[in-house]
């Protein structure tokens, strides 16, 4: 009788303590936030990544009545900024928005510091936008067609700029220019509003830039588009045409999505991509993230997203010989 109390016992003590870690976390997500969060956007400030953070960030800080603030973290095409994140503590004060690179970062290159599906958390998806090929209004060409007749009067390379290696805009000029036969040579920046400015100022001809990232720069007349990379025309650009309707086959998307570092308690996750929801519901958004398709999904959608998005580009990546190369 005494071996069998002992025995209820002792099992009852290791499901106090199985559930102590549980109970922990739900505690540490009922008082979330209590002190300032940080958003790290891996690119240079002004950019569309940028601008995502911002809008989360002041309707973050409104709601919760804690800090939230932007990090600028750029360099190494995002993998600066992911590797700050990793090595974060996962308790949901640090975050970070993720692109494209993020799935093409370990095709490129040889080593990481980081694994990109271990160290990571996904949250949940925020937005999407198409790729436009902008070019200085002197450029000649004043379209994708125009810009190939160029290219054969033209032997020397054309430079592009875009927001770095393995970015879906540097990605979108390569699938375009394996279409298209063009000799372009890709100029690597920081970021995509550094080369945006030197399209700008003349420096380089063209770049490959998310929709609205140079759509002010598009209206003030200071950019010309020559082609957008939606499967149609675009709603809040109708007027730029497709690569596919003027003959090239290349259609891209942009993702942006938010991370935490692995471990990061779940019931804080599910918090995090709570407010993500309720954020992008809110009427108006839209009007602060111009050409931006604002998106919701769950934390495991997010995960499967980043897996199959892993599977799709790498063969594109090894095809245009970038695998490995950095």
């Amino acid at each position: 009788m005494l071996g069998r109390r002992g025995l209820i016992v002792g099992t009852l003590f290791a499901a106090s303590l199985l559930a102590q870690p549980a109970a922990q976390a739900q505690s540490a997500a009922d008082s979330y936030p209590s002190k300032p969060i940080r958003i790290i956007v891996p690119f240079a400030a002004g950019g569309s990544v940028d601008a995502i953070a911002r809008v989360l960030a002041e309707r973050m800080q409104a709601h919760w009545g804690q800090p939230v603030l932007v990090e600028s973290r750029p360099g190494a095409s995002t993998q600066i900024g992911t590797a700050v994140l990793a090595s974060s503590p996962p308790d949901g004060y640090t975050v970070m928005i993720a692109v494209s690179n993020h799935t093409t970062n370990p095709i490129l290159r040889k080593e990481l510091p980081y694994d990109t599906l271990k160290d990571f958390q996904p949250i949940g998806l925020i937005a999407r936008t198409p790729i436009v090929a902008y070019a200085n209004p002197k450029f000649p060409p004043n379209d994708l067609k125009e810009l190939k007749e160029f290219s054969k009067t033209h032997p020397e390379p054309i430079n592009f700029g875009s927001a770095g290696a393995g970015s879906m805009t540097h990605l979108t000029a390569e699938l375009f220019k394996l279409d298209s036969k063009i000799d372009m040579q890709h100029i690597v920046y920081k970021g995509g509003t550094p080369a945006l400015m030197d399209v700008i100022a003349g420096h380089i001809p063209m770049t490959f830039a998310t929709v609205g990232q140079a759509l002010q720069n598009y209206r003030a007349g200071q950019v010309k588009p020559l082609g957008i990379s939606s499967e149609r025309r675009y709603a809040s650009v109708p007027d730029i045409p497709t690569f596919k309707e003027q003959g090239f086959d290349v259609v891209t998307t942009e993702w942006f999505g938010m991370l935490a570092p692995a471990g990061t308690p779940r019931p804080i996750v599910d918090k995090l991509n709570g407010e993500i929801r309720r954020i992008i519901a809110l009427p108006g958004l839209g009007d602060r993230l111009t050409a931006i398709e604002l998106v919701s999904s769950t934390p495991e959608e997010l995960g499967d997203f980043i897996k199959s998005e892993m599977d799709k580009l790498s063969p594109v990546v090894r095809q245009i010989g970038l695998a490995g190369s950095q």
